[in-house]
């Protein structure tokens, strides 16, 4: 099961909108059939691995 870190937890959740934010912003400047765009979009702003990069075993 997922355990949140005992890290700041208000630090991580404004980061978490601030970043749900610039999202956002990004897509709106995408045209809506550019899946590549959106992808980009996805990647950059959430972190959120669009498997075109092998994952690096830590």
């Amino acid at each position: 099961m997922y355990e949140l870190k005992k890290e700041s937890i208000q630090g991580s959740i404004t980061e978490r909108w601030d970043a749900l934010e610039d999202y956002f912003v990004c897509i709106t400047e995408c045209d809506l059939n550019d899946e590549n765009c959106i992808t980009s979009c996805l990647v950059t702003h959430l972190k959120i691995d669009d498997g075109s990069e092998p994952a690096v075993a830590a």
